[in-house]
């Protein structure tokens, strides 16, 4: 083995040298790309579109075009240059990651390595195959012996006869082993007990036949994805996307996959993965931040009290059932109701003066085709009052301070211009010219309000459909009328600052994309959502509206649910009547020790069968103190254990944001330069020892995790999903802190599950 180790070795240098020169080249067809561009560029500003008879003017027109189109062709391939070296940087260390040998049709032995992109050498033979290709497939699934992959059209049968994984860092193997199974449990085992990072490491290495079957599904419209905690979830999910965009990649740009977060703290950790994949990095939006780009004259407010729900586990009843499918329901049956007699209408006005009123326009809305919807209805009434606002003009422009204004503009042209043709025929040309500009300027904001739809009142519309929400919806969701009353009052008052909370978006804008045809600014052909345990099915419903022909993927962990709203997975049916979902379940675990995991598992409210990685560690340490001095003095201790301290991550993990703040006041001046308190969605992770609250650190994963303070406040079943959360984000180490006499849930655990320390 050693004498193919050094093979091996050897053909790992030969490959980063096509690598290395493949960067010189591209680094030099940079440089002319750039130095053209600059120069074209220039060009496009010293170009003038010639005047005098039509054949030069259309002539060039034409050249324009023409060296416009030249420059866009240069800016692209620039582009794919820039795409291409990020590429290669990222392989320069560690080319590939396997390598499979097969025969096909009896011919020649053939061998091909994996790795993130493809490689070929002078003589365009292939050196490393990307991950994504069709036959890479045999390296995921097939095993040894006869065995085939696909492609969109064809099979191929093949005899596999080697699969080979590889740790290559620095240029150098680190370890490689033969296998029949995807990736060797020893060789995956090595790989998981590795330090974690900032962000979220590309594992494309290591992926296992269930989460290759989701990325690779190319058939299902509609994925769901659930698993358990550090089941490899949100990788799968960050890999199809990397899947598809290559597989896709003749038609599919980055812009027209959507992929949405919980939270911007998120979304920076795993911001680094597509790079890491050969991919150009999908911008990640939060459910907010696409909300305002529907709705951009208004301030989309984020959901009350986010750490309130997530410690109790109840939204407010109201908040709930606008997050369910009973009100988009409802909304379709209001929208046909006032069909007939149209949306409500407001005055256009300049001024203070009324110039076409609200009735005029019900009785132009009225004289409409009434088969057509209410939206294309709104539109022809628009037309009309386009015609209208030109007939105004010309009634306008017959008055006294129109002629007054005018002859004052004239007479300031002449005196501005002495030496102007001051003939009959150019004065009243002239004068035609200043009277229609005037009478544009005055008129613009009535154009651009029947232009903008703004002639429905749709804050006082969406306060109607709220108050028309039948007596029967609010008694089935627990709500009295004078709760909804109150509540509709509140949004009365934010309508007015042109504020909406995130729940009531979602509905106004539906009841406002059905009164007139919305110009949707953001395209999709792939929608992906990550931690959809807290996504309420009416964003869902919402999307599916938006993009009816979107394929879908759906990710989440259940057992992580912290907000009270109604469940995507409870809704399957409603949001997907016509179509087939797929599910898939991944049931073992990689992030966490198998101490850890089993005793985190302990605090489940729900039973899901867990299947745990052999990989070994200490069992958690529960440290117990008389007070939280003494926990405080212990976690200071253990913060300064420089075995760890170095390289390892490490989070305090609290319940809430106070805790958190308090504990964080309670370290030395020295441990607060070096340990950074995030308690916002907004922060970014920038040091290797962080303190936060529980419900920002869903989805992340640290090297060791220090439980804060589980204490008496520990107690509930929403608890217990709480206390999952915590431990579950630990990697290698956990340890909690109570107190002498607490009693919690940690009381219930069984002691062979963990380790103690009395201070």
């Amino acid at each position: 083995m050693n004498q193919e180790r050094q093979l091996e070795q050897q053909h790992v240098t030969q490959t980063i040298t096509l690598i290395d020169q493949e960067q010189t080249l591209l680094k030099k067809q940079q440089q002319f790309l750039t130095g053209q561009m600059q120069e074209q560029l220039q060009g496009v500003g010293e170009r003038r579109i010639r005047g005098g008879d039509d054949e030069a003017f259309y002539e060039s027109v034409l050249e324009y075009r023409q060296y416009e189109e030249e420059l866009l062709l240069k800016y692209h391939s620039a582009e794919s240059v820039e795409k291409r070296l990020k590429t290669l940087n990222t392989m320069d260390g560690n080319p590939y990651f396997a390598r499979i040998d097969f025969t096909e049709n009896t011919a020649e032995k053939e061998t091909l390595y994996l790795g993130i992109a493809s490689l070929r050498d002078k003589e365009e033979n292939t050196v490393v195959i990307d991950w994504r290709a069709p036959i890479a497939n045999l390296y995921y699934e097939g095993e040894l012996g006869t065995t085939f992959y696909e492609t969109d059209t064809e099979r191929f049968t093949v005899e596999l006869l080697l699969k080979r994984q590889f740790k290559i860092q620095g240029g150098q193997i680190l370890s490689m082993v033969d296998t029949t199974e995807v990736i060797n449990d020893e060789f995956l085992l090595e790989i998981l007990d590795e330090a974690s990072s900032a962000q979220m490491k590309n594992i494309v290495g290591t992926i296992q036949k269930a989460q290759n079957q989701i990325i690779r599904d190319t058939h299902s419209k509609v994925l769901l994805i659930e698993g358990i905690a550090g089941s490899g979830k949100t990788s799968a999910l960050l890999q199809r996307i990397a899947f598809l965009l290559y597989r896709h990649r003749k038609w599919l740009k980055d812009d027209q996959v959507l992929l949405f977060s919980p939270n911007h703290l998120f979304s920076d950790y795993i911001s680094m993965v597509l790079p890491s994949l050969g991919e150009s990095e999908v911008p990640t939006r939060t459910f907010r931040s696409f909300m305002q780009q529907l709705l951009p004259t208004f301030q989309i407010e984020e959901e009350e009290a986010q750490e309130e729900v997530f410690l109790t586990g109840d939204e407010s009843q109201i908040q709930q059932l606008k997050s369910r499918m009973t009100l988009l329901d409802f909304n379709r049956r209001y929208v046909k109701a006032i069909t007939e007699l149209g949306p409500l209408f407001r005055d256009l006005k300049i001024k203070g003066k009324t110039y076409i009123t609200a009735n005029q326009m019900r009785h132009w809305y009225q004289e409409t085709n009434p088969n057509l919807p209410l939206y294309q209805r709104s539109q022809l009434l628009q037309t009309k009052l386009l015609k209208k606002a030109g007939g105004l003009h010309k009634d306008e422009g017959k008055k006294q301070w129109v002629k007054e204004a005018t002859e004052e503009r004239l007479q300031e042209y002449y005196a501005d211009n002495p030496n102007a043709d001051d003939s009959e025929k150019n004065e009243r040309k002239l004068r035609n010219q200043i009277r229609k500009a005037i009478l544009n300027r005055y008129f613009r904001p009535v154009v651009r309000a029947i232009e903008e739809f703004r002639f429905i009142n749709f804050s006082k519309q969406y306060l109607h459909f709220l108050q028309s929400v039948p007596k029967s919806i609010l008694d089935k969701a627990k709500i009295s009328q004078e709760e909804w009353r109150e509540a509709n009052a509140t949004i009365r008052s934010g309508l007015k600052e042109r504020k909406l909370p995130q729940e009531d978006a979602v509905l106004f804008f539906l009841l406002a994309r059905s009164l007139y045809p919305v110009d949707i600014p953001l395209k999709a052909r792939f929608i992906f959502v990550d931690e959809m345990q807290d996504f309420p099915p009416a964003q869902v419903a919402l999307l599916r509206e938006l993009y009816p022909k979107a394929g879908l993927t759906l990710c989440g962990d259940l057992n992580q649910k912290v907000f009270g709203n109604e469940t995507i997975v409870g809704n399957l049916a409603k949001l997907f009547p016509d179509e087939d979902v797929t599910r898939y379940q991944l049931t073992t675990s990689y992030r966490s020790t198998k101490e850890i995991t089993d005793f985190a598992n302990q605090f489940l409210s729900q039973e899901d069968q867990v299947e745990l990685t052999a990989r070994k560690g200490p069992l958690p340490l529960l440290v117990t103190g008389k007070n939280q001095s003494e926990n405080l003095n212990a976690l200071k201790r253990l913060l300064r254990d420089e075995r760890v301290a170095a390289h390892w991550r490490t989070a305090i993990i609290c319940k809430t944001i106070q805790e958190c703040q308090t504990l964080y006041q309670g370290l030395t001046e020295k441990q607060q330069d070096e340990i950074q308190l995030i308690v916002s969605e907004d922060d970014f992770m920038k040091r290797s020892t962080i303190v936060i609250p529980a419900f920002l650190a869903k989805g992340l994963e640290f090297d060791r995790v220090f439980a804060w303070n589980i204490g008496d406040h520990f107690t509930t079943e929403q608890d217990r999903l709480i206390l999952y959360t915590i431990c579950t984000r630990a990697m290698h180490e956990l340890t909690l802190f109570t107190e002498t006499d607490a009693f919690s849930l940690l009381n219930q655990a069984n002691p062979k599950t963990y380790r103690t320390e009395a201070i």
